[in-house]
């Protein structure tokens, strides 16, 4: 999924990872945040105001004092997810140098949810389901703890993390609620796309075999971001 995309990448290139979706789940756990429970369980997109105020909460922490002062490079994940929220968080939270948009058909993408675990203790994500569809050219095999009773047959009960804890699935990783997550998402991608395009920035990256794409998409990212430093100190458009 685009959280492990993330970590990866994040890991490679020496940035901070922030998921808003896990910032959101924390909150969710504290008092006083029933309603972002209740939006969350449901499948919900949260508020503009309500994510906007998590991150700018969270990137303060992360800067002391303000955001002006602090971390210099962010890999967000999850966010933004509407247009309003990309010109919120480009024009007045981090202007953006970089967005990268991840392509994988729905039915992969259920596929890979349903089959979902995370740590109840570290928080590290597993998944049990293997995708092999040579007709899209899409091959994404299981991701299993290290050791492990069966690569061919293996439950969330019979699992444990690598830390060696158990393994549970997130409670909005339900079909239903993941169809109608997917369905709020294409009513909205293509504007925030076509926001970041406009500003040069967007770079696209179809899946074809999940993890084992780093390499070929760690190389693009630098030849990407490369050209635009390049075009930028040529007198190109910046940001």
């Amino acid at each position: 999924g685009k959280g492990t995309y993330a970590s990866l990448l994040a890991s490679r290139f020496g940035v901070l990872h922030l998921s808003t979706g896990d910032l959101a789940r924390g909150a969710a756990k504290e008092p006083g945040h029933e309603e972002l429970r209740r939006l969350m369980d449901a499948g919900e997109l949260l508020p503009d105001s309500m994510i906007v105020a998590l991150l700018r909460e969270r990137l303060n922490s992360l800067a002391g004092t303000s955001t002006d002062a602090g971390v210099t490079t962010v890999l967000l994940d999850g966010f933004p997810r509407s247009l309003p929220q990309a010109q919120l968080l480009h024009e007045d939270l981090q202007p953006v140098s970089l967005a990268i948009r991840i392509h994988l058909s729905d039915k992969h993408i259920l596929a890979k949810i349903a089959g979902r675990h995370v740590c109840e203790k570290c928080g590290r994500g597993y998944n049990t389901v293997d995708v092999n569809d040579p007709e899209e050219g899409v091959y994404m095999p299981p991701m299993l703890p290290k050791v492990s009773p069966s690569t061919s047959s293996s439950s969330s009960s019979s699992l444990l993390c690598d830390c060696g804890s158990a393994l549970v699935r997130r409670g909005d990783d339900g079909q239903e609620v993941a169809e109608l997550r997917l369905k709020k998402h294409h009513s909205s991608e293509g504007l925030v796309a076509e926001f970041f395009r406009r500003r040069g920035v967007l770079l696209e990256h179809n899946v074809r075999r999940g993890v084992e794409d780093m390499d070929d998409l760690a190389v693009r990212i630098r030849a990407f971001l490369k050209e635009r430093r390049s075009a930028e100190h040529h007198g190109g458009s910046s940001l």
